[in-house]
């Protein structure tokens, strides 16, 4: 193995420096990427290029360095889960972001609070569901529910999820395929910075990207070897995907491609198993579909009126997306692979690409949109790869790939989130679990150019602190409310305060106060400030980054 690395020094020596000139190429010309979260224009406007040089090219010579070994290879699937564990589990210091991770706490809390009865009998309904589908939700509760309300629960379930679909983009590509072009798909999924952003998040993205790959890989298996635990499993992960996120739905059209290039290899066994599979799916989909039947069908329509038409103004670039918020490698090689596998006459490969070629033809543009296709992508990168003939500079490619990958995700995007406003309720939420409070009065106070409702904020700090919180309303401007109607943040307007915040008039004073708003200077009301009189300690957390036109600040006051 050493001679055949060393027989090729010239070809290692080479992927070094296109290694470390191509994150400088897109740092210098970071003003492309119009990513609406982790932008490079952002993440690395103020940062000294010779320290980021420094940061690349160490992890270069650690990438050099372990290409040089294969012990790593034997379990393969261990290895890929714990690579894809250890590397996400860097970034659960990161703040809840975005503004969605209000709404699905809520009512991962209401399970928790009321049990799951209560939740399958009360979403849509009394449990606020906004555009949100119930499975994810559903299964934070649970978590709640048994192990205790903190967010590390979920942040730990997230990283599994997301670990596993680098295990399940392994098992893809070796059951088509073989092991090398599964394990390289596997690794490269660790090569998308954005995707290390969105694992520690209250979301619902990372989930549904491990229902699809579930979903996919035990319909192949199905297909392929057949078994009624096959069966079984491929019908429950399509209806686990089906009810993961609305957006997604249009990936279910790569199921027809499988099951049209298996039923040419046989036609029989594909009929009978597949069939099997389709109908216990839809015999899920189709009884939870009418139970819900109102609430779905009222969150089309509201999806087709108001959600499609905004998406043009919601979308990202590809330039920003495959270049920017992936390795640039890994659309290269993965549209190097279409070429290959054309050239090959590989139908198998049809299952990998179709997805990428459908949301290119229909220029699906929203990166959170796109997510859950970056395992197939991976995989196609993989295939491309897999032409290269020697498995040292391939290996020496890809952890190149994911140590660059690593270190703009670490380095840039995580500190360009930590400087946001949001990171205010995350340290406040810290501070007042410090605190020996019991009970917290929120007052949130939206002014006269918001543009997300600040009573949000209250589900958020809930995320980050174990005291009980109880919620004041203060009345809204009713021009800002008029604007908000057409806002695509209106569901912050929209959200009902649930009952486990209620504040009743003639409570004793809480422990301690918090007002939230969007301005630092906001005018308080005379009836705030006569309650401020009552807490001595004031305690202020007024960072912005000065990036969205939406801040958050948080003062805490106490005895």
């Amino acid at each position: 193995m050493k001679d055949e690395w060393n027989k090729y020094t010239g070809y290692h020596l080479l992927i070094f420096v296109m290694s470390l000139l191509t994150p400088l190429v897109l740092y210098l010309g970071r003003h492309l990427d119009d990513n609406r979260l982790t932008s490079w224009k952002w993440a690395f406007d103020r940062v000294d290029p010779s320290r980021l040089i420094l940061f690349w090219g160490a992890a270069l010579v650690v990438a050099w360095f372990a290409s040089r070994f294969s012990f790593y290879e034997k379990r393969k699937p261990f290895v890929l889960f714990a690579a894809a564990f250890i590397m996400a589990a860097f970034f659960w210091s990161e703040p809840e972001a975005i503004v969605d991770a209000a709404r699905y706490f809520t009512q991962a809390k209401l399970l928790k609070v009321h049990g799951a009865g209560y939740f399958v009998k009360n979403w849509g309904e009394n449990i606020f569901a906004w555009t949100d589908l119930p499975l994810v939700p559903f299964l934070y509760g649970l978590v709640f529910r048994l192990l205790g309300e903190h967010r590390i629960l979920i942040q730990i379930l997230n990283t599994i999820f997301f670990s596993l679909t680098v295990v399940l983009t392994y098992h893809l590509g070796k059951t088509l395929w073989d092991e090398d072009v599964g394990f390289w798909g596997g690794l490269l999924l660790l090569g998308f910075p954005y995707l290390y952003t969105q694992v520690p998040l209250f979301l619902v993205d990372v989930a549904t990207m491990f229902f699809f790959m579930l979903a996919v890989v035990s319909f192949v298996y199905t297909l392929e070897k057949g078994g009624t635990g096959r069966v079984v499993l491929a019908g429950v992960a399509l209806f686990f995907f089906f009810y993961a996120k609305y957006s997604s739905w249009m990936m279910l059209t790569v199921i027809p491609v499988i099951f049209v290039y298996f039923l040419l290899q046989n036609t029989g066994l594909t009929i009978k198993r597949g069939g099997a599979a389709g109908f216990l799916a839809a015999l899920l989909i189709g009884g939870l579909f009418i139970y819900y039947k109102d609430i779905f069908l009222g969150q089309l329509d509201f999806l087709l009126e108001y959600q499609k038409p905004g998406l043009k103004s919601w979308s990202e670039s590809y330039v920003s997306t495959f270049l920017f918020q992936a390795h640039p490698f890994i659309i290269t090689a993965a549209l190097f692979s279409l070429i290959t596998a054309a050239r090959k006459a590989d139908f198998k490969y049809i299952i990998i690409s179709f997805l990428f070629v459908l949301y290119v033809v229909m220029q699906v543009k929203r990166i959170r949109y796109t997510l859950p296709i970056f395992p197939m992508i991976a995989l196609m990168a993989g295939y491309g790869l897999a032409e290269i003939q020697n498995k040292a500079v391939i290996k020496h490619v890809v952890l190149s790939i994911i140590g660059i990958s690593f270190v703009v995700a670490y380095t840039g995007f995580l500190p360009l989130l930590k400087s946001l406003g949001v990171q205010n309720l995350q340290a406040a939420g810290k501070y007042l679990n410090t605190l020996p409070a019991l009970n917290v009065r929120v007052i949130s106070l939206a002014g006269e150019e918001a543009v997300v409702n600040p009573d949000i904020a209250v589900p958020i700090l809930d995320i980050y602190t174990g005291k009980s919180l109880q919620y004041e309303e203060t009345p809204k401007n009713p021009q800002v409310l008029e604007k908000a109607r057409t806002s695509p943040l209106r569901f912050t307007w929209e959200y009902p305060i649930p009952e486990f915040y209620s504040f009743k008039v003639g409570e004793k004073d809480a422990d301690a106060l918090v007002v939230i708003s969007d301005n630092p200077d906001q005018i308080l009301l005379d009836a705030i400030e006569n309650k401020i009189l009552h807490y001595p300690v004031r305690k202020r957390f007024q960072q912005s980054s000065n990036i969205f036109q939406h801040q958050t600040f948080v003062t805490v006051y106490h005895k």
